[in-house]
């Protein structure tokens, strides 16, 4: 079944500037385009809390029981958002400088290969909420932007076709 809504914890969306909060909306219509936020156990509607130490992820149905949840600890995911955010700075650096073609396609696949093995540790991590790994590549993009402020990272979106 597919999500119709995902929403982020009142407290957290407030406290972001708008262009934080339109990045957001923004992640959150991707992961919702038909057939990609597909998720188990019927629900429709997932919420993201966000506190210091975790995201708790709450699977709810049509009339807003609750039919699964998963903490993520942030240290679970702290390496590879540092080796992602690392990345993703190696990649604006030589569009600045007209970095080489070679070590650009490198750092591209690096970026790729990063968000695949996040998407593997969500998956797993969030085994209760059954989420494929489509939809946890794009629940990392999301749950990147909230703890990450990205939308001053320059190249953090897409991979690019190179040549």
């Amino acid at each position: 079944m597919s999500l119709r809504d995902i929403e982020i914890d009142p407290s957290t969306y407030r406290a972001a500037d708008e262009v934080r909060q339109i990045e957001w909306e923004a992640n959150i219509q991707e992961l919702l385009e038909p057939g990609h936020a597909v998720v188990a156990h019927g629900g429709t509607l997932l919420t993201i809390d966000h506190t210091e130490q975790q995201f708790v992820l709450t699977l709810k149905d049509d009339s807003g029981a609750i039919v699964a949840s998963a903490a993520l600890l942030h240290h679970t995911l702290r390496d590879g958002i540092r080796e992602y955010v690392e990345i993703v700075r190696q990649i604006a650096g030589l569009d600045q400088e007209g970095g080489g073609v070679a070590r650009l396609e490198a750092l591209d696949m690096a970026k790729k290969a990063t968000h695949d093995r996040i998407a593997r540790t969500l998956k797993r991590e969030l085994r209760p909420l059954g989420i494929d790994h489509d939809t946890a590549r794009r629940l990392f993009t999301l749950l990147l932007s909230i703890r990450v402020d990205t939308t001053r990272l320059h190249g953090v979106h897409g991979h690019r076709r190179i040549g």
